[in-house]
């Protein structure tokens, strides 16, 4: 059997495969309402089964199934496993949406859904290339894995338990993340580690009821108290205030830098989509991306109190709440940071505030110089005919953690998504040549995977 032998297989059946990604668009999974969840992760099973995989549906406490799925290699004792969710964004604002968000809509060769890039057309992508092997030889070139959870656009609150429970279904050599893809030059974009985050929700409290804002002169505005709480966590420059907050932040590293200075940094493109004249605080270039990739962070996502709606109401709300995330980078654990966050809280007058908090994950990073990341990049460049652009780490964040600190595998993020594909945003799409040679990239992997290219990992 040849590789060209498998790519055969894969033209030969890609409407198939494009229609089977479109029926699986086509199923809401809103982990944030619930909204189809039981339905899809249905749907995934039945999809790895017919892919030719042994599959197990394990239950989470209080929270959303995993799919697990492997099939077994005779020709060779490495594991690769697959990490994806089934999970998506919700789909609001609805209005902006050039068709309906769950329909699969095909225009102009492009895939349009939610979730149709983050995540599903990865998942399917590496399912397919499963698949192909199979049909074409009858067996992998190595052993797979897959783990596929329903709330990692929560945050993952309920999968370390089942990652502690079954660590040993779980162990592999190598793990391949949810999310990647090529940049604006055409390049395949690899990460090697994600930030960790904090979710937080911050609660203040007045009169038990809403009241006329003739009271004013009388009774504790919330959302007033909110506000004077929230201006005390960060300065106009975006710096955190928090004590302790910065104290086992490391600067990147020499070798860190220079990867960093390999990447063509599309500052110009970005700022221009985005409607922007400048970043903040004016920065550029390589401390743009520095600051991007190393800096943690305090976000607040949304406030909210009163009345919101069209003309006005004179009412003094009775209660108010804010929505924060922290970014966190390698040495902030979610746990030290909550305690700070609440010591902050207390010391600058506002113990009242209640903090809530909600979904939070480890930072976790792979070395720039591992076996598996060379392995994945020559594997990129040989099906995308260009050089594979290493990420040491991403903005983003996710369970990594679990995988990278905990099970102690190598991690490398890469997939088949593009600049626009407009993830967590109305009309989110992907290409179907884009998907198509995502699936021969992973096969190419799970080929080098298996052969004496990774005999070092």
């Amino acid at each position: 059997m040849s590789l060209n032998e498998v790519y055969s297989y894969i033209d030969r059946n890609s409407e198939r495969f494009v229609k089977e990604l479109v029926e699986l668009v086509r199923k809401p999974s809103v982990a944030a309402t619930g909204e189809g969840i039981e339905e899809c992760a249905e749907a995934v099973k039945e999809l790895m089964e017919k892919s030719g995989l042994e599959v197990k549906v394990i239950p989470e406490k209080d929270g959303n199934p995993v799919i697990y799925g492997e099939i077994k290699s005779e020709r060779s004792s490495k594991t690769l496993l697959f990490y994806d969710h089934y999970d998506v964004q919700p789909p609001d604002p609805i209005e902006e949406w050039e068709s309906p968000p769950f329909s699969g809509e095909i225009r102009n060769g492009k895939i349009y859904g939610r979730g149709v890039s983050d995540n599903k057309g990865n998942l399917v992508s590496r399912l397919k290339a499963v698949e192909a092997f199979l049909k074409v030889a009858g067996e992998v070139p190595a052993s797979i894995k897959f783990v596929v959870e329903g709330e990692e656009e929560i945050g993952s609150p309920h999968l370390a338990p089942v990652i502690r429970e079954y660590a040993d279904l779980f162990s592999a050599d190598a793990c391949i993340w949810e999310f990647g893809g090529i940049n604006r030059q055409g390049n395949p974009c690899l990460y090697l580690g994600l930030k960790g985050v904090l979710s937080v929700e911050l609660r203040a409290k007045g009169a038990k009821r809403d009241v006329h804002s003739a009271n004013a002169p009388l009774i504790p505005n919330p959302a007033w108290r909110l506000v004077w709480a929230l201006s005390t966590i960060k300065n106009e420059k975006d710096e955190i205030l928090i004590g302790g907050f910065y104290e086992n932040v490391e600067e990147p590293s020499a070798e860190e830098i220079e990867c960093l200075k390999k990447i063509p940094f599309e500052e110009e493109e970005t700022k221009k989509e985005l409607g922007l004249e400048q970043f903040l605080n004016g920065l550029t270039g390589l401390e743009a991306l520095k600051a991007l990739l190393f800096n943690p962070t305090c976000t607040i996502n949304g406030i909210h109190s009163g009345y919101g709606g069209a003309g006005s109401k004179t009412v003094l709300p009775c209660k108010a709440f804010a929505k924060l995330d922290f970014r966190l980078v390698p040495r902030q654990m979610p746990d030290e940071i909550l305690d700070k966050i609440r010591g902050h809280l207390k010391k600058r007058g506002f113990g009242d505030i209640e903090v809530i908090r909600y979904g939070s994950t480890e930072p976790a990073r792979t070395p720039i110089n591992h076996p598996f990341v060379r392995l994945v990049a020559s594997a990129a460049e040989r099906i995308y005919g260009k050089k594979a652009i290493i990420y040491p780490t991403s903005a983003g964040s996710g369970p990594m953690h679990l995988f990278r600190n905990w099970l102690k595998m190598p991690v490398v993020s890469a997939g088949c998504s593009y600049p626009e594909a407009r993830g967590h945003a109305p009309n989110e799409n992907l290409p179907i040549n884009l998907f198509i040679k995502g699936v021969k990239f992973m096969a190419t992997l799970i080929n080098d995977f298996g052969s004496d290219l990774s005999e070092k990992l």
